[in-house]
């Protein structure tokens, strides 16, 4: 019996001593939640009450020369939804559908299979958004957000594109983004279950920093003049597409930048200026005999006999060569006479342009062009741009011939610009730039010297103003105008050379009170002339060159 009751009252210590240790850890717990951990659980709390609203930063606005406004960005909603918290999803489906121009079944289907938040729609027209805040209906949220806006047609694919979260995605937008683009602001407060704000409650407020503007070189007047050229040129020509450039030679400004499309089979390409490379034909050739003339290997007055075809390769123009052709001709069948070589330009002779160059040696005349800018982006700000190619002239025997009239070598219209700014400006290399910017041109390198850049340029005004010259219908009285055509076979991809598409151009300039305006017109693919029976630069391109002139020029009609 003794041993009984000691066994119980050992039993009993037992129990009392857990009883108590567990009494001394769930107090001690108690105690470090209430003291020690008071603030997380305050925070917690608070949590469940602070509300945070976005407040959206704006996109910069992007400006021409003159301060017109070309992209900005204006107030829009984007239209969230919570499926789970939808009551009647038949309804809301028939009321979104209506307002946002969306098919009903479509949203229904997008309502029955998520449970979990989307948008329905994105940047949704700023009324059209307050009006959905009118229902107060639950499981819509209706978010600020920003559209942006193009207003000028002309210049779009320039400005480019942003995305629905308003990063740039191409052009300007993409080049700038990092400036253009700023940074959210947010509100803190207390609201009650409602979502009311309680009042006297702590707001915190941090405000948000807007994206800076940007100013560019471009004139929207001349853009809208020159993209309606462009339309009609489509439209006359038959052409591809159309490409319209025109800078400062002096500062590399440029003014007009306009591309358009008649066909999205071939050259399906944006920015096609900076992007696209193709043969410029005879417009480069004002750079072989210019090397030329600096090695003084010839002179302005250096006679040949020209006949209408030569052979690099002997009995090339005989029979069907296999490999490089080595047969050249001019563009329309001639007896042999003798031409100087500023004849030689201003007739545009690729006969002529040979035997001019035929002492050069390649390497020689591939450094000249680097020089220029050729092989090498431009730099402009613009996303994608090609650098061009030459052709491997280790392995072939007639590259200088073709290279020194405009083939085997493919170039950008951005560099032609670039390069033909250099001719005229005093043999200044210039930096091609879309953006209205301090300017520093002691640093700009002496290319080629003022003298060749002289001769140079008489050579490309001898085009215009001689009695032969191939652009002689871009003369205007009055004014100093000189420039190159350009007529190459268009390579269409798959396909190869084209026997009945050209791309056909004109590169040049025109003295003004400010200094040289080159500029460069290019139709992509064109296969009618509405002037000529002939497809050439001289008969499409330069008609544009000369519209734009009269745009520029103020009284030069």
């Amino acid at each position: 019996m003794k041993f009984y009751k000691v066994k119980i009252w050992s039993l009993f210590s037992l129990i009392i001593f857990f009883f108590i240790t567990f009494s001394g850890l769930f107090l001690s717990k108690v105690y470090d939640l209430q003291f020690n951990n008071a603030e997380y659980f305050q925070e917690q709390a608070l949590s469940y009450r602070v509300k945070t609203e976005v407040l959206e930063s704006r996109r910069g606005n992007i400006y021409d020369k003159n301060l017109v406004v070309l992209a900005s960005s204006t107030n829009s909603y984007d239209i969230g939804i919570y499926p789970n918290k939808i009551d009647d999803i038949k309804n809301l489906a028939s009321l979104l559908s209506s307002l946002l121009n969306v098919d009903t079944n479509l949203l229904l289907t997008k309502l029955v299979e998520n449970d979990r938040f989307f948008y329905a729609a994105r940047n949704v027209n700023y009324q059209i958004g307050n009006e959905i805040k009118t229902w107060r209906l639950q499981g819509i949220e209706v978010i600020p957000s920003n559209k942006r806006i193009i207003h000028e047609a002309s210049i779009e694919k320039i400005i480019g594109k942003v995305d629905t979260d308003q990063n740039g995605i191409e052009g300007l937008e993409l080049y700038y983004d990092s400036v253009l683009k700023g940074i959210d602001g947010k509100i803190q407060y207390e609201a009650a279950p409602d979502g009311t704000i309680i009042p006297q409650a702590k707001i915190v407020t941090t405000q948000p920093i807007h994206g800076e503007d940007l100013i560019l070189t471009i004139d929207s007047e001349y853009q809208y003049l020159s993209q309606n050229l462009c339309f009609e040129a489509l439209k006359n020509t038959d052409a591809f597409n159309c490409s319209i450039v025109f800078a400062n030679a002096n500062t590399g400004e440029i003014l007009i930048s306009v591309e358009e499309k008649n066909s999205n089979e071939h050259l399906n390409i944006n920015l096609i200026s900076a992007r696209a490379q193709y043969e410029p034909g005879s417009s480069f050739k004002i750079f072989s005999v210019g090397l030329a003339l600096d090695k003084g290997l010839i002179n302005e007055n250096t006679v040949f006999l020209v006949d209408d075809y030569i052979e690099i390769i002997e009995g090339s123009c005989n029979y069907d060569y296999q490999g490089y052709k080595g047969c050249y001709k001019d563009f329309l069948r001639h007896e042999p006479y003798n031409l100087t070589v500023k004849e030689i330009i201003e007739r545009s002779s690729n006969v002529g342009a040979i035997l001019a160059t035929e002492n050069l040696e390649i390497s020689q005349l591939e450094d000249f062009l680097i020089s220029f800018g050729f092989n090498q982006k431009t730099g402009v700000e613009l996303t994608g741009e090609s650098k061009g190619s030459f052709s491997e002239y280790k392995t072939c025997k007639t590259c200088l011939s073709s290279l020194s009239i405009g083939y085997s070598v493919n170039v950008t219209q951005l560099q032609m610009v670039k390069a033909y700014s250099t001719i005229v400006n005093g043999g200044k290399g210039i930096e091609l730039t879309l953006i209205k910017k301090p300017q520093n041109f002691e640093n700009q390198n002496q290319v080629i010297s003022e003298d060749l850049s002289v001769r140079m340029k008489n050579l490309l005004i001898n085009v215009v103003e001689g009695e032969n010259g191939t652009g002689r219908s871009v003369r205007k009285e009055n004014l100093i105008i000189g420039g190159k055509t350009g007529t190459s076979r268009t390579h269409i991809e798959g396909v190869g050379y084209s026997n009945s598409r050209f791309n056909t151009s004109f590169t040049g300039f025109v003295e003004t009170e400010n200094g040289p305006i080159v500029g460069s017109v290019i139709l992509w693919g064109a296969s009618v002339s509405p002037y000529t029976e002939y497809v050439t630069g001289g008969s499409t391109a330069a008609p544009i060159f000369k519209s734009i002139i009269e745009y520029l020029i103020p009284g030069s009609k």
